[in-house]
């Protein structure tokens, strides 16, 4: 797979991609069920001067959303004192997807639906390319009260979940970028993790520390997996991101 860097776009053309999000589509909140045989992705930007330039970052977005959903191959390690201390070390994780599948969906898909709100641009796109446009809920809306998937995973024979929380971003379009991808590498984590137990010794000249370090880590491809659901806590500022996939599907 090829590593994929984010598109930087200049500030100079960016109006208010630092504001809250307060106003947003409903099928940016809860992905719409899509027809048998394809596929929606969500696309998001900043709001700027030139519209067809915020339409064109929110469409890039939504194709390396897409990208992502087909098959994405995720590499993390986290370390965490054993001991009842939370504290991460040395984290480490690494999202990629491969290139030609970009350019595949790129050459074959279609916009369905789009929305311009005082916070930015936003885009509904499916793939393969489709002839009809589907009927689903596609008015603008507030975010509602909090989900029961903010708390604990949805419990299904069928899906399994991971959840990806981020707060406190300057910017909500970083933000849910970060939110997306550790909701995969959630995921990922609960499909398959190597676990370590660390014994590890800090000696100085008058004390002797002992830690136990518990080291997880994962290097897992998966395929088929879609932020169906978002959340943003406006009181506190926490972005919350739920992703799954099918039991049924090979993850490798």
């Amino acid at each position: 797979m090829t590593r994929l860097s984010s598109i930087i776009v200049p500030v100079v053309f960016l109006l208010n991609g630092l504001t809250a999000q307060i106003i947003i589509p409903e099928w940016f909140e809860k992905l719409p069920d899509s027809p048998s045989g394809f596929c929606y992705s969500v696309g998001y930007s900043g709001k700027y001067q030139n519209q067809s330039l915020a339409r064109q970052v929110a469409t890039s977005r939504a194709l390396s959303n897409m990208a992502k959903q087909h098959s994405v191959r995720l590499i993390f390690e986290i370390e965490e004192f054993a001991d009842g201390r939370f504290r991460l070390l040395n984290p480490s994780f690494e999202l990629s997807y491969d290139e030609s599948v970009l350019l595949d969906i790129t050459a074959n898909y279609t916009p369905i639906d789009s929305s311009i709100t005082n916070e930015g641009y936003y885009i509904l796109i499916a793939c393969p390319s489709i002839e009809w446009r589907p009927q689903f809920p596609s008015n603008d809306k507030t975010w509602e009260k909090q989900p029961k998937w903010t708390k604990a995973l949805p419990n299904s024979r069928h899906y399994i979940y991971g959840i990806g929380i981020v707060s406190n971003y300057s910017s909500w379009i970083r933000a849910w970028k970060d939110a997306d991808e550790y909701a995969r590498f959630d995921l990922g984590k609960n499909i398959e993790i190597e676990a370590e137990s660390i014994h590890a010794v800090q000696r100085d000249d008058r004390f002797t520390i002992e830690s136990k370090i518990l080291r997880l880590s994962c290097d897992i491809v998966l395929k088929q997996s879609f932020i169906v659901e978002r959340w943003y806590d406006q009181k506190n500022d926490i972005y919350y991101s739920l992703c799954c996939k099918e039991r049924r599907d090979n993850p490798h």
